[in-house]
């Protein structure tokens, strides 16, 4: 349309390959911090000896997200009240699909697990909303995303980069995963909330150095007029 804005992606050949990378990465926490994920789901399993229905009953849900995102978080919230499911579960198959196929169905379901969390928080037992859950739900967020974005889907990555509780989003995450706060600005800025996407960045004394390439990129994007709502 003559006169409009061109759209924020013509921006991006200017950001420095590292970040441009971004764009098709995943958020994966330092080694240690990996192993630590860990724990909580060996522990699960010697607290949580029903649920002896629960892989048949994610990977029913899991085929629903395929059709709609909504229909497998009904399905997962009412599974989950029943005892049938565990929140961890439904984490564990949302990251194992989207390692393992990352594809729309992993993506959507992804989406579907963050969805259900956020709706059944008040309602997970406390011992297990720690900070490796938190880590885990955030690098679900990221990794799907991620994922999205790098099939062409700024929309749903939208959608899901900044998904679920807001508990996960702490100093303390955004230092382990700075590939996903990165990514979220940028994503930010390539829906047209440029001014977001730098207002979530300001309070921050010390930005990893991908993170201020990022910073750096999308301010000189909203400069030339791009990353706003027209």
């Amino acid at each position: 349309m003559s006169g409009s804005n061109p759209p924020a992606t013509d921006v991006l050949p200017t950001v420095p390959p590292d970040v441009r990378a971004l764009m098709d990465s995943r958020c994966r926490p330092p080694f240690h911090t990996r192993l630590l994920l860990l724990l909580p789901l060996l522990f699960g399993l010697f607290i949580l000896p029903g649920c002896n229905n629960e892989p048949a009953n994610l990977e029913a849900t899991y085929a629903a997200a395929k059709t709609s995102r909504s229909t497998a978080t009904t399905d997962l919230r009412k599974a989950f009240y029943a005892g049938t499911i565990t929140a961890n579960g439904a984490i564990n198959l949302a990251h194992d699909r989207l390692d393992k196929v990352g594809d729309a169905n992993s993506i959507e379901f992804a989406g579907a697990v963050l969805d259900f969390i956020a709706q059944a928080e008040p309602d997970i037992d406390k011992k297990v909303l720690n900070e490796f859950f938190w880590m885990r739900i955030g690098t679900l967020a990221g990794n799907a995303a991620a994922a999205a974005e790098k099939a062409g889907d700024t929309p749903t990555a939208r959608a899901l980069v900044l998904a679920g509780p807001k508990r996960w989003q702490n100093d303390i995450y955004w230092r382990q995963c700075p590939a996903h706060d990165a990514l979220a600005s940028m994503i930010l800025f390539k829906s047209d909330e440029g001014a977001l996407a730098l207002q979530r960045l300001q309070d921050r004394p010390d930005l990893a150095d991908e993170v201020q390439e990022a910073k750096t990129a999308i301010e000189e994007g909203m400069r030339r007029g791009r990353g706003k709502r027209p």
